[in-house]
């Protein structure tokens, strides 16, 4: 038997890239990315994850009784 395995549309292949930078570096390129999609999208998730970052890193201030 023969088989070969093929993909038809690598266009539509999703991918998974990690990356790492300081809270200011994403801050920055954030800034630098247009605001028409897709840097927009990236823009957007950007600015929630570090939104979701500062609630877990960054303390709230509290007054004493």
């Amino acid at each position: 038997m023969k088989a070969r395995f093929m993909i038809e549309n690598p266009q539509e292949i999703e991918c998974t890239m990690k990356l790492t930078m300081s809270v200011k570096e994403w801050e920055k390129l954030r800034d630098q990315l247009e605001s028409k999609w897709p840097s927009s999208r990236l823009q957007q998730a950007i600015t929630q994850v570090l939104s979701e970052a500062r609630k877990v890193y960054y303390a709230n201030d509290v007054e004493a009784l």
